[in-house]
């Protein structure tokens, strides 16, 4: 069978199913030796004020360097994580309360707590926050991060192969923040254009809408390739790889 056949039929199969690709779940083995998300999970917090203290709980998500979550103490009341960040060890948010003044805070990750300064209603104090016990943490990739803020914007050569057979396509993506767009070029595809992107800790996922149907893609960033596979309908699916122009 010819590639173009190939494609031709499997364009049709996406028309005739009348579905959209379901994202495919994979994995890469490996053994993770640190934590790549510190942050995320449930925290026992401890603010120092005028010689009291006050508990408090923390519920922290990050997602690449951005954080969010929410926050409750007996004093505050509820409140929600804003402008969070994550970044060379260092934690800085803000937690809007609808019954307490704003509080901004940092802090740094020190065997295993986060310690740091929190400021509101004209003071500036201490805090410290212990991750809750059972409160899971993501392992981290065997493979790093490129050493960059934005090592997925740009132009990819990718190949998408299925029975045997490939399709070159190439990617263009655009990074802004968390949030992955971009086009697509191929011969047998045509145009197309990536929607429903992300990018966080260091696993790619988007949909990429051609004329005749879409599919969803996921991958992760190894030696340089974006590998990683795809699945359609009708039992669809297959692997690819991509790698910078």
């Amino acid at each position: 069978m010819s590639l173009r056949t190939f494609m031709t039929l499997s364009v049709v199969a996406l028309m005739i199913g009348g579905s959209s690709v379901i994202l495919a779940g994979w994995s890469l083995q490996h053994k993770p030796s640190r934590s790549s998300d510190p942050i995320s999970g449930e925290w026992d917090v401890l603010f120092v004020a005028m010689g009291t203290t006050t508990p408090g709980t923390l519920e922290l998500k990050l997602n690449g360097h951005k954080v969010t979550g929410k926050a409750s103490s007996a004093h505050t009341g509820p409140g929600t994580v804003r402008k969070g960040s994550w970044a060379a060890n260092t934690l800085s948010f803000t937690l809007e309360f609808a019954a307490h003044d704003s509080i901004a805070l940092t802090a740094t990750l020190k065997d295993g707590k986060l310690v740091g300064e929190f400021r509101t209603e004209g003071f500036v104090s201490k805090w410290e926050a212990k991750k809750k016990a059972g409160s899971i943490t993501r392992p981290a990739s065997s493979t790093p991060v490129v050493d960059s803020a934005d090592p997925i914007s740009g132009d990819w050569d990718a190949s998408f192969e299925a029975q045997g057979t490939s399709a070159p396509v190439t990617l263009k993506f655009k990074l802004d923040g968390d949030n992955v767009t971009g086009t697509s070029e191929s011969p047998h595809l045509g145009p197309g254009t990536i929607k429903n992107g992300s990018w966080t800790v260091n696993k790619l996922s988007f949909t990429l809408e051609v004329a005749h149907g879409s599919f969803t893609a996921t991958g992760m960033l190894k030696d340089g390739k974006l590998v990683g596979e795809w699945n359609g309908s009708e039992g669809m699916q297959g692997r690819w790889e991509a790698k910078r122009k």
